[in-house]
């Protein structure tokens, strides 16, 4: 149950509660949840940006989404209004097993059948959305990503997706909630968000300490060059707020910051893990503040010009796919991201750092 709260002199009133109810029981069908979610897909992935090729089609067995990650892996997720068993965990694997080793062709047919899809060819567009235009057509699925999305399960499928993790299948079960107010109407929805990794990292080579960051410049142009003069990698806007600079990340990691449309234009080490709420980076067009803003302290080793920076393209080149629609995400092929560092490094473009750092 949720609670809206008002305080006065006396303390806190409660002025509204809002009633969890099933999908059914608000007359909610299960495409509308399918739309909510390929039309907003970062209720589902907060920490990184996907490409819905596709949606499931009446009398036509496939996932309910079907999508692209920043790496090329297919995600299918299969979602239930609600209650979901065992049976759902067999539907998905039916779909998956379809899906492996897919051919090109079918799914840039999969893109071209889906009634939202705005580009062209499938190949193309996905290029563009990761700033690689040399990304190779064989690499796309390669790996798949499978969610279950449901208000709640029976214990038998969490035990058989726990099982089926366990021996390495990329499998999450992601429930939500629906609330209502007093009337009955759908108020809110809650919903735990996709924090697994997006790479799967080889048993020979393993993370060591390296990170990329994404500045955010489709949706908050120029704020990287604010970042660089303050010494800080920031985000706003997202509901779980600083969960997306925390994961882990320790005093001396060091960061690749990514611009999308440019390619890596700073790299940095992380002074202070510690992440705090800040202001100034983020601004609407008339100057002011975004909400919700946090900062991670960062001291920038290195700052590249536009021209100069490290494009996509190049760090295939080097041997590494960079994830670079994640906010902020390990880069775990350890051996081959230190290359990305002397990369950077050897670039006579770098910078001296901003002052302002230094305050």
């Amino acid at each position: 149950m949720l609670y809206e709260i008002e305080t006065n002199d006396d303390g806190l009133i409660v002025t509204k509660r809002f009633l969890e109810k099933s999908a059914s029981e608000l007359g909610i069908r299960e495409k509308t949840i399918e739309n909510w979610i390929a039309g907003r897909p970062d209720l589902l992935f907060p920490n990184e940006q996907i490409l819905i090729i596709g949606q499931s089609i009446s009398g036509k067995g496939m996932a309910d989404v079907l999508a692209l990650d920043s790496l090329g892996n297919l995600i299918l997720v299969e979602i239930k209004r609600d209650w979901s068993d065992p049976a759902t965990v067999g539907q998905l694997l039916s779909y998956v097993a379809e899906f492996q080793g897919v051919t090109y062709e079918r799914l840039n047919a999969e893109a071209q059948r889906y009634a939202k899809w705005k580009g062209g060819d499938l190949l193309s567009s996905f290029r563009e959305f990761i700033d690689n235009e040399n990304f190779p057509k064989e690499d796309l699925s390669k790996r798949q990503r499978v969610f279950i999305v449901a208000p709640d399960s029976d214990d038998n499928l969490k035990k058989i997706v726990a099982w089926l993790k366990s021996y390495g299948v990329p499998i999450q079960f992601i429930p939500f909630k629906l609330l209502s107010d007093a009337e009955g109407e759908l108020r809110f929805i809650g919903i735990e968000g996709v924090e697994s990794e997006i790479e799967l990292p080889p048993t020979d080579d393993s993370w060591d300490k390296h990170w990329i960051f994404n500045t955010n410049e489709s949706f908050g142009p120029g704020a990287y060059k604010r970042m660089f003069e303050q010494g800080i990698i920031a985000i706003y806007g997202y509901d779980n707020g600083p969960r997306n600079l925390r994961k882990g990340a320790s005093k001396g990691d060091k960061v690749l910051a990514y611009v999308n449309g440019q390619g890596i234009r700073a790299l940095g080490t992380i002074v202070d893990a510690n992440v705090q709420e800040g202001q100034g980076i983020f601004l609407d067009e008339n100057g002011n503040q975004q909400p919700d803003e946090y900062h991670l302290k960062v001291k920038w080793d290195c700052v590249l010009p536009e021209d100069k920076a490290l494009s996509n393209r190049e760090a295939s080149s080097i041997g590494y796919n960079l994830p670079v629609r994640i906010v902020f995400g390990r880069l775990h092929r350890g051996k081959l991201a230190e290359k990305l560092v002397k990369a950077i490094l050897s670039r006579t473009q770098c910078l001296p750092l901003p002052r302002a750092q230094t305050k």
